[in-house]
Protein backbone atom coordinates (compact mmCIF):
# COMPACT_ATOMS: atom_id res chain seq x y z
CA UNK A 1 0.00 0.00 0.00
CA UNK A 2 1.72 3.17 -1.23
CA UNK A 3 0.18 5.91 0.90
CA UNK A 4 1.83 9.24 1.57
CA UNK A 5 0.68 11.91 3.99
CA UNK A 6 1.86 15.51 4.19
CA UNK A 7 0.70 18.19 6.60
CA UNK A 8 0.84 21.85 5.59
CA UNK A 9 2.00 24.46 8.13
CA UNK A 10 -1.63 25.38 8.91
CA UNK A 11 -2.55 21.77 9.75
CA UNK A 12 -4.28 20.94 6.45
CA UNK A 13 -3.43 17.37 5.43
CA UNK A 14 -2.82 15.89 1.99
CA UNK A 15 -3.07 12.14 1.53
CA UNK A 16 -2.35 10.25 -1.68
CA UNK A 17 -2.99 6.58 -2.33
CA UNK A 18 -0.80 5.65 -5.30
CA UNK A 19 -2.29 2.94 -7.55
CA UNK A 20 -0.15 3.06 -10.71
CA UNK A 21 -2.12 0.38 -12.55
CA UNK A 22 -5.27 2.52 -12.66
CA UNK A 23 -6.21 5.16 -15.20
CA UNK A 24 -8.70 6.98 -12.97
CA UNK A 25 -8.70 8.82 -9.66
CA UNK A 26 -11.06 9.75 -6.88
CA UNK A 27 -10.09 13.10 -5.39
CA UNK A 28 -11.80 15.25 -2.84
CA UNK A 29 -11.89 17.08 0.44
CA UNK A 30 -13.12 15.28 3.54
CA UNK A 31 -14.03 17.55 6.45
CA UNK A 32 -14.28 16.29 10.01
CA UNK A 33 -17.59 17.97 10.79
CA UNK A 34 -21.13 16.86 10.05
CA UNK A 35 -24.61 16.63 11.47
CA UNK A 36 -23.40 16.00 15.05
CA UNK A 37 -21.87 19.48 15.03
CA UNK A 38 -25.27 21.16 14.59
CA UNK A 39 -27.32 22.78 17.32
CA UNK A 40 -31.06 21.96 17.20
CA UNK A 41 -32.05 25.23 15.56
CA UNK A 42 -29.78 24.57 12.56
CA UNK A 43 -30.20 20.78 12.34
CA UNK A 44 -29.95 19.93 8.65
CA UNK A 45 -27.55 22.73 7.64
CA UNK A 46 -24.58 20.41 6.94
CA UNK A 47 -26.70 18.42 4.49
CA UNK A 48 -28.14 21.61 2.95
CA UNK A 49 -24.60 22.89 2.48
CA UNK A 50 -23.72 19.66 0.67
CA UNK A 51 -26.56 20.38 -1.78
CA UNK A 52 -25.51 24.00 -2.25
CA UNK A 53 -21.76 23.53 -2.67
CA UNK A 54 -21.97 22.86 -6.42
CA UNK A 55 -24.28 25.81 -7.15
CA UNK A 56 -21.60 28.31 -8.07
CA UNK A 57 -18.43 30.06 -6.94
CA UNK A 58 -17.00 33.52 -7.46
CA UNK A 59 -15.51 32.38 -10.80
CA UNK A 60 -17.76 29.49 -11.95
CA UNK A 61 -21.52 29.12 -12.04
CA UNK A 62 -23.15 25.73 -11.48
CA UNK A 63 -23.15 24.85 -15.19
CA UNK A 64 -19.48 25.79 -15.59
CA UNK A 65 -18.56 23.48 -12.69
CA UNK A 66 -20.50 20.61 -14.23
CA UNK A 67 -19.04 21.23 -17.70
CA UNK A 68 -15.44 21.35 -16.46
CA UNK A 69 -15.88 17.93 -14.91
CA UNK A 70 -18.15 16.22 -17.43
CA UNK A 71 -16.30 17.56 -20.50
CA UNK A 72 -13.42 15.47 -19.19
CA UNK A 73 -15.66 12.43 -18.70
CA UNK A 74 -15.73 12.83 -14.95
CA UNK A 75 -18.35 12.73 -12.21
CA UNK A 76 -18.75 14.67 -8.99
CA UNK A 77 -20.74 14.14 -5.84
CA UNK A 78 -20.86 14.78 -2.09
CA UNK A 79 -22.26 13.24 1.08
CA UNK A 80 -22.99 14.22 4.67
CA UNK A 81 -22.60 11.94 7.67
CA UNK A 82 -22.77 12.70 11.38
CA UNK A 83 -19.03 13.26 11.77
CA UNK A 84 -17.78 13.88 8.23
CA UNK A 85 -18.73 15.74 5.05
CA UNK A 86 -17.06 14.97 1.73
CA UNK A 87 -16.90 16.63 -1.68
CA UNK A 88 -15.25 14.59 -4.41
CA UNK A 89 -14.77 14.03 -8.13
CA UNK A 90 -13.86 10.95 -10.16
CA UNK A 91 -11.92 11.55 -13.35
CA UNK A 92 -9.13 10.23 -15.54
CA UNK A 93 -5.81 10.45 -13.71
CA UNK A 94 -4.47 12.88 -16.33
CA UNK A 95 -6.89 15.50 -14.95
CA UNK A 96 -5.75 15.39 -11.33
CA UNK A 97 -4.76 19.07 -11.20
CA UNK A 98 -8.07 20.16 -12.74
CA UNK A 99 -9.91 18.01 -10.22
CA UNK A 100 -7.97 19.57 -7.36
CA UNK A 101 -8.67 23.10 -8.61
CA UNK A 102 -12.42 22.52 -8.96
CA UNK A 103 -12.80 20.83 -5.56
CA UNK A 104 -10.76 23.61 -3.97
CA UNK A 105 -12.90 26.27 -5.66
CA UNK A 106 -16.24 24.88 -4.52
CA UNK A 107 -15.09 24.25 -0.94
CA UNK A 108 -13.47 27.66 -0.51
CA UNK A 109 -15.30 30.01 -2.84
CA UNK A 110 -18.95 28.96 -3.07
CA UNK A 111 -21.20 32.02 -3.05
CA UNK A 112 -24.55 30.32 -2.36
CA UNK A 113 -26.77 32.45 -4.63
CA UNK A 114 -30.07 33.20 -2.90
CA UNK A 115 -32.09 32.10 -5.93
CA UNK A 116 -30.33 28.72 -5.79
CA UNK A 117 -30.99 28.51 -2.05
CA UNK A 118 -34.70 28.91 -2.74
CA UNK A 119 -34.72 26.21 -5.45
CA UNK A 120 -32.66 23.73 -3.47
CA UNK A 121 -34.81 24.24 -0.39
CA UNK A 122 -37.68 22.61 -2.24
CA UNK A 123 -35.47 19.74 -3.38
CA UNK A 124 -34.36 18.95 0.18
CA UNK A 125 -37.93 19.17 1.51
CA UNK A 126 -38.94 16.64 -1.16
CA UNK A 127 -36.05 14.44 -0.01
CA UNK A 128 -37.30 14.63 3.58
CA UNK A 129 -40.76 13.60 2.39
CA UNK A 130 -39.37 10.64 0.47
CA UNK A 131 -37.65 9.28 3.57
CA UNK A 132 -40.81 9.81 5.62
CA UNK A 133 -42.61 7.42 3.24
CA UNK A 134 -40.09 4.61 3.83
CA UNK A 135 -40.85 2.60 7.01
CA UNK A 136 -37.26 1.33 7.30
CA UNK A 137 -35.99 4.91 7.31
CA UNK A 138 -38.67 5.99 9.79
CA UNK A 139 -37.89 3.18 12.24
CA UNK A 140 -34.15 3.91 11.97
CA UNK A 141 -34.61 7.63 12.68
CA UNK A 142 -36.89 6.76 15.61
CA UNK A 143 -34.24 4.43 17.01
CA UNK A 144 -31.51 7.06 16.77
CA UNK A 145 -33.77 9.63 18.40
CA UNK A 146 -34.35 7.23 21.31
CA UNK A 147 -30.81 5.82 21.62
CA UNK A 148 -29.25 9.31 21.60
CA UNK A 149 -32.03 11.35 23.21
CA UNK A 150 -31.54 15.09 23.11
CA UNK A 151 -28.26 14.87 21.20
CA UNK A 152 -27.28 15.85 17.67
CA UNK A 153 -26.57 12.16 16.99
CA UNK A 154 -30.26 11.52 17.58
CA UNK A 155 -31.47 14.11 15.11
CA UNK A 156 -31.86 13.37 11.38
CA UNK A 157 -29.09 14.38 9.00
CA UNK A 158 -31.62 16.01 6.67
CA UNK A 159 -33.13 18.06 9.51
CA UNK A 160 -36.81 18.93 9.98
CA UNK A 161 -38.83 20.71 7.30
CA UNK A 162 -39.23 23.83 9.42
CA UNK A 163 -35.46 24.28 9.71
CA UNK A 164 -34.87 23.78 5.99
CA UNK A 165 -37.69 26.21 5.21
CA UNK A 166 -35.84 28.90 7.16
CA UNK A 167 -32.28 28.39 5.93
CA UNK A 168 -30.64 31.28 4.08
CA UNK A 169 -27.18 32.23 2.82
CA UNK A 170 -26.17 33.40 6.27
CA UNK A 171 -26.70 29.94 7.75
CA UNK A 172 -24.53 28.35 5.07
CA UNK A 173 -21.75 30.90 5.57
CA UNK A 174 -21.90 30.43 9.35
CA UNK A 175 -21.60 26.66 9.06
CA UNK A 176 -18.81 26.59 6.48
CA UNK A 177 -16.81 28.67 8.97
CA UNK A 178 -16.33 25.35 10.85
CA UNK A 179 -14.06 24.21 8.03
CA UNK A 180 -10.84 24.44 10.00
CA UNK A 181 -7.77 23.29 8.02
CA UNK A 182 -6.82 21.02 10.95
CA UNK A 183 -10.10 19.17 10.45
CA UNK A 184 -9.70 18.77 6.68
CA UNK A 185 -7.88 16.32 4.44
CA UNK A 186 -7.47 16.35 0.68
CA UNK A 187 -7.37 12.75 -0.58
CA UNK A 188 -6.48 11.40 -4.01
CA UNK A 189 -6.68 7.66 -4.70
CA UNK A 190 -5.44 6.34 -8.05
CA UNK A 191 -2.53 6.88 -10.40
CA UNK A 192 -1.25 10.10 -8.88
CA UNK A 193 2.01 11.83 -7.94
CA UNK A 194 2.06 12.92 -4.31
CA UNK A 195 4.24 16.00 -4.76
CA UNK A 196 1.99 17.32 -7.53
CA UNK A 197 -1.07 17.08 -5.30
CA UNK A 198 0.73 18.68 -2.36
CA UNK A 199 1.76 21.66 -4.49
CA UNK A 200 -1.79 22.22 -5.74
CA UNK A 201 -3.29 21.74 -2.27
CA UNK A 202 -0.82 24.17 -0.73
CA UNK A 203 -1.67 26.80 -3.33
CA UNK A 204 -5.39 26.36 -2.67
CA UNK A 205 -5.63 25.62 1.05
CA UNK A 206 -2.35 26.85 2.51
CA UNK A 207 -3.78 30.25 3.44
CA UNK A 208 -6.56 28.89 5.68
CA UNK A 209 -6.33 29.76 9.36
CA UNK A 210 -7.42 27.67 12.39
CA UNK A 211 -10.94 28.17 13.73
CA UNK A 212 -12.61 27.64 17.08
CA UNK A 213 -13.66 24.06 17.80
CA UNK A 214 -17.20 23.36 16.55
CA UNK A 215 -20.13 22.49 18.78
CA UNK A 216 -20.06 18.81 19.76
CA UNK A 217 -21.51 16.74 22.60
CA UNK A 218 -20.02 13.50 23.84
CA UNK A 219 -21.92 10.34 22.96
CA UNK A 220 -24.41 9.38 25.66
CA UNK A 221 -26.49 6.22 25.24
CA UNK A 222 -30.03 6.32 26.57
CA UNK A 223 -32.90 3.88 26.63
CA UNK A 224 -36.61 3.96 25.91
CA UNK A 225 -39.11 3.08 23.21
CA UNK A 226 -40.46 4.85 20.12
CA UNK A 227 -43.49 2.87 18.96
CA UNK A 228 -45.20 4.33 15.89
CA UNK A 229 -48.56 2.93 14.84
CA UNK A 230 -48.98 2.91 11.07
CA UNK A 231 -51.14 0.87 8.69
CA UNK A 232 -48.72 -1.46 6.94
CA UNK A 233 -48.26 -5.08 5.96
CA UNK A 234 -45.07 -5.40 8.01
CA UNK A 235 -43.80 -4.45 11.42
CA UNK A 236 -40.32 -2.92 11.30
CA UNK A 237 -38.54 -3.50 14.61
CA UNK A 238 -35.17 -2.20 15.82
CA UNK A 239 -33.17 -2.28 19.04
CA UNK A 240 -29.94 -0.56 20.08
CA UNK A 241 -27.46 -0.85 22.94
CA UNK A 242 -24.33 1.11 23.98
CA UNK A 243 -21.50 0.59 21.53
CA UNK A 244 -17.82 1.46 21.40
CA UNK A 245 -15.71 4.23 19.93
CA UNK A 246 -13.46 3.67 16.94
CA UNK A 247 -10.34 3.31 19.08
CA UNK A 248 -11.99 1.76 22.13
CA UNK A 249 -10.54 -1.58 23.23
CA UNK A 250 -14.00 -3.05 22.61
CA UNK A 251 -14.19 -1.78 19.03
CA UNK A 252 -13.19 -4.96 17.21
CA UNK A 253 -14.82 -7.38 19.68
CA UNK A 254 -18.03 -5.38 19.12
CA UNK A 255 -17.69 -5.73 15.34
CA UNK A 256 -17.31 -9.47 15.71
CA UNK A 257 -20.32 -9.62 18.06
CA UNK A 258 -22.42 -7.72 15.50
CA UNK A 259 -21.23 -9.99 12.71
CA UNK A 260 -21.81 -13.25 14.60
CA UNK A 261 -25.31 -12.18 15.65
CA UNK A 262 -26.52 -10.58 12.44
CA UNK A 263 -23.81 -10.19 9.82
CA UNK A 264 -24.73 -12.78 7.20
CA UNK A 265 -26.63 -15.92 6.27
CA UNK A 266 -24.77 -18.00 8.86
CA UNK A 267 -25.34 -15.48 11.65
CA UNK A 268 -27.28 -16.58 14.70
CA UNK A 269 -30.24 -14.27 14.14
CA UNK A 270 -30.56 -15.15 10.46
CA UNK A 271 -30.38 -18.87 11.14
CA UNK A 272 -32.79 -18.87 14.07
CA UNK A 273 -35.32 -16.26 12.97
CA UNK A 274 -35.38 -16.66 9.22
CA UNK A 275 -34.07 -20.12 8.34
CA UNK A 276 -35.56 -22.14 11.22
CA UNK A 277 -38.74 -20.18 11.90
CA UNK A 278 -39.43 -18.25 8.68
CA UNK A 279 -40.42 -15.15 10.63
CA UNK A 280 -38.57 -12.51 8.59
CA UNK A 281 -37.24 -11.66 5.19
CA UNK A 282 -34.52 -9.41 6.58
CA UNK A 283 -32.69 -9.40 9.91
CA UNK A 284 -29.28 -7.87 10.57
CA UNK A 285 -27.10 -6.01 13.04
CA UNK A 286 -24.90 -2.97 12.54
CA UNK A 287 -22.48 -1.14 14.84
CA UNK A 288 -22.59 2.66 14.78
CA UNK A 289 -19.11 3.86 15.71
CA UNK A 290 -17.75 7.36 16.24
CA UNK A 291 -14.57 8.64 17.81
CA UNK A 292 -16.03 8.71 21.31
CA UNK A 293 -18.72 6.03 21.33
CA UNK A 294 -21.68 4.68 19.43
CA UNK A 295 -24.31 1.96 19.49
CA UNK A 296 -24.93 -1.62 18.42
CA UNK A 297 -28.20 -1.77 16.48
CA UNK A 298 -30.41 -4.56 15.17
CA UNK A 299 -33.21 -4.62 12.59
CA UNK A 300 -35.93 -7.16 11.74
CA UNK A 301 -38.97 -6.87 9.49
CA UNK A 302 -41.83 -9.27 10.17
CA UNK A 303 -45.60 -9.74 9.97
CA UNK A 304 -48.16 -8.07 12.21
CA UNK A 305 -48.88 -11.28 14.15
CA UNK A 306 -45.42 -12.84 13.78
CA UNK A 307 -43.82 -10.03 15.79
CA UNK A 308 -45.16 -11.65 18.97
CA UNK A 309 -42.99 -14.70 18.28
CA UNK A 310 -40.02 -12.85 16.80
CA UNK A 311 -39.28 -10.52 19.72
CA UNK A 312 -38.78 -13.20 22.40
CA UNK A 313 -36.59 -15.25 20.04
CA UNK A 314 -34.55 -12.15 19.22
CA UNK A 315 -33.84 -11.41 22.87
CA UNK A 316 -33.09 -15.06 23.57
CA UNK A 317 -30.31 -14.93 20.98
CA UNK A 318 -28.88 -11.79 22.59
CA UNK A 319 -28.89 -13.52 25.98
CA UNK A 320 -27.11 -16.55 24.55
CA UNK A 321 -24.34 -14.31 23.20
CA UNK A 322 -23.47 -13.32 26.76
CA UNK A 323 -22.45 -16.94 27.37
CA UNK A 324 -19.87 -16.70 24.60
CA UNK A 325 -19.25 -17.61 20.99
CA UNK A 326 -17.45 -20.59 19.50
CA UNK A 327 -14.00 -20.61 17.96
CA UNK A 328 -15.61 -21.63 14.66
CA UNK A 329 -17.99 -18.65 14.72
CA UNK A 330 -15.22 -16.23 15.54
CA UNK A 331 -12.92 -17.62 12.85
CA UNK A 332 -15.70 -17.29 10.27
CA UNK A 333 -16.30 -13.71 11.42
CA UNK A 334 -12.60 -12.91 11.04
CA UNK A 335 -12.64 -14.23 7.47
CA UNK A 336 -15.76 -12.21 6.70
CA UNK A 337 -14.37 -8.97 8.13
CA UNK A 338 -11.05 -9.43 6.34
CA UNK A 339 -12.91 -9.99 3.08
CA UNK A 340 -15.05 -6.90 3.67
CA UNK A 341 -11.95 -4.76 4.21
CA UNK A 342 -10.25 -6.23 1.15
CA UNK A 343 -13.31 -5.68 -1.02
CA UNK A 344 -13.54 -2.05 0.09
CA UNK A 345 -10.00 -1.48 -1.15
CA UNK A 346 -10.92 -2.42 -4.72
CA UNK A 347 -12.65 0.93 -5.34
CA UNK A 348 -10.80 4.26 -5.38
CA UNK A 349 -13.85 5.97 -3.86
CA UNK A 350 -14.11 3.50 -0.99
CA UNK A 351 -10.35 3.62 -0.45
CA UNK A 352 -10.37 7.42 -0.31
CA UNK A 353 -13.32 7.38 2.09
CA UNK A 354 -11.79 4.72 4.37
CA UNK A 355 -8.40 6.46 4.62
CA UNK A 356 -9.93 9.91 5.10
CA UNK A 357 -12.37 8.82 7.81
CA UNK A 358 -9.69 6.90 9.68
CA UNK A 359 -7.32 9.85 9.56
CA UNK A 360 -9.98 12.33 10.70
CA UNK A 361 -11.24 10.08 13.49
CA UNK A 362 -7.95 8.68 14.81
CA UNK A 363 -5.16 10.85 13.43
CA UNK A 364 -3.61 7.75 11.82
CA UNK A 365 -3.38 5.98 8.51
CA UNK A 366 -3.67 2.24 9.00
CA UNK A 367 -2.38 -0.34 6.58
CA UNK A 368 -4.44 -3.36 5.67
CA UNK A 369 -1.98 -5.44 7.70
CA UNK A 370 -2.67 -3.34 10.81
CA UNK A 371 -6.42 -3.68 10.31
CA UNK A 372 -6.15 -7.45 9.85
CA UNK A 373 -4.05 -7.65 13.01
CA UNK A 374 -6.82 -5.96 15.00
CA UNK A 375 -9.44 -8.23 13.46
CA UNK A 376 -7.41 -11.36 14.23
CA UNK A 377 -6.39 -10.41 17.78
CA UNK A 378 -9.93 -10.80 19.18
CA UNK A 379 -10.64 -13.88 21.32
CA UNK A 380 -13.95 -15.59 22.21
CA UNK A 381 -13.53 -14.22 25.74
CA UNK A 382 -13.30 -10.67 24.31
CA UNK A 383 -16.58 -11.14 22.45
CA UNK A 384 -18.35 -12.57 25.50
CA UNK A 385 -17.10 -9.67 27.63
CA UNK A 386 -18.35 -7.04 25.21
CA UNK A 387 -21.72 -8.84 24.89
CA UNK A 388 -22.15 -8.73 28.68
CA UNK A 389 -21.24 -5.04 28.80
CA UNK A 390 -23.37 -4.00 25.82
CA UNK A 391 -26.52 -5.90 26.77
CA UNK A 392 -26.37 -4.63 30.35
CA UNK A 393 -26.60 -1.04 29.16
CA UNK A 394 -29.63 1.10 28.34
CA UNK A 395 -31.82 -0.47 25.65
CA UNK A 396 -33.54 1.61 22.98
CA UNK A 397 -36.23 0.09 20.77
CA UNK A 398 -38.32 1.40 17.91
CA UNK A 399 -41.11 -0.12 15.85
CA UNK A 400 -43.28 1.05 12.97
CA UNK A 401 -46.46 -0.66 11.76
CA UNK A 402 -49.53 -2.27 13.27
CA UNK A 403 -48.17 -2.94 16.75
CA UNK A 404 -51.09 -4.74 18.39
CA UNK A 405 -49.01 -7.89 18.95
CA UNK A 406 -45.72 -6.21 19.85
CA UNK A 407 -44.63 -6.94 23.45
CA UNK A 408 -44.34 -3.92 25.71
CA UNK A 409 -41.01 -2.24 26.35
CA UNK A 410 -41.11 -3.51 29.93
CA UNK A 411 -41.70 -7.06 28.72
CA UNK A 412 -38.75 -6.72 26.33
CA UNK A 413 -36.51 -5.63 29.17
CA UNK A 414 -37.57 -8.73 31.07
CA UNK A 415 -36.87 -10.94 28.05
CA UNK A 416 -33.33 -9.58 27.82
CA UNK A 417 -32.67 -10.14 31.53
CA UNK A 418 -34.31 -13.57 31.79
CA UNK A 419 -32.09 -16.29 33.23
Amino acid sequence: MSIQLSTLPNGFRVLTDHLPHLGTITSGVWVGVGARNERPEVNGIAHFLEHMIFKGTASRDALAIALEIENRGGEFNAFTDYDVTAYYAQMASTHVEVSCDIIGDIVLNSVFPQEEVEKERGVVIQEIGRYADEPEDVVYEALRRTAFQGQALGRPILGPRENVAGFGREHLLDYVAHYDPRRMVYVVSGNVDHDTVVRRAEALFGHLTPKDAPFQERVANTGGAALLQREAEQVHFMAAFPGAGIDDADSYPLRHLANILGGGMTSRLFQEIREKRGLVYSVYSAPLQYQDGGALSFYAGTGVEEVAELVPVFFEELRKARDGVTEAELQRSKEQLRFSVGKSLESTMRRADRFARTLLRTGEIRSIEQIFERIDSVTPADVAAVANRVFAGPMAVSAVGVLDHLPSYEDMQGMLKAA
